[in-house]
């Protein structure tokens, strides 16, 4: 496999294996020690600085939840008295409707239809009302699950970073140590 390294990649390379040999392997050692503790410092900054970001988008997340939250807590509060008076609606037209079916005199049964389709113009107007509700309190929840989502995938990032972090840490005490 031909070699892929420019002839200044090459210097560079011959130019640190000339510092390492003049220098000796004590100073070359302590020097590498000191730049890798260098990156390490840099990453460890790096990596808090991702941790105070995920920070920040969690508050956020999290005040947004609390809105979302009292929204759905509203919209319930007006769905439900609307889901009971479906409710009473639609057994005022069931017993309409058995009325009907018992009653002979063609006069009668015109009065109890008319009454009957006075409740499911009610019912229909309050399944309209109902299906505004639903729709709004879909787009909330619809809105958490993706928020919910974005959450879990932060925790698993700060724990990932939390990990590196406490593996930068082990290594830089062993630097100093040794």
């Amino acid at each position: 496999m031909p070699d892929d390294k420019t002839p200044k990649d090459n210097l560079e390379e011959k130019r640190t294996e000339a510092q390492a040999a003049m220098a000796g392997a004590e100073w070359t050692a302590k020097h590498e020690r000191e730049e890798r503790m260098k990156v390490l410092q840099a990453e460890t900054d790096s990596l808090r600085q991702k941790l105070t970001e995920i920070n920040k988008e969690r508050e956020l997340l999290e005040l947004d939840w609390i809105e979302l939250d009292n929204q759905r807590r509203a919209l319930r509060a007006v769905l439900n008295p609307l889901l009971d008076e479906e409710k009473k609606i639609e057994s005022e037209e069931i017993s309409l409707e058995s009325e009907e079916a018992r009653t002979g005199l063609a006069a009668d049964k015109k009065v109890i239809e008319k009454k009957r389709w006075e409740v499911q113009d009610k019912r229909k107007e309050i399944e309209k009302r109902k299906w505004n509700e639903e729709e709004k309190l879909a787009k909330i929840e619809t809105t958490v699950q993706a928020n919910t989502a974005k959450y879990r995938t932060l925790l698993d990032t700060e724990e990932k970073i939390d990990q590196r972090l406490q593996e930068v840490k082990i290594e830089l005490a062993t630097m100093q140590n040794g």
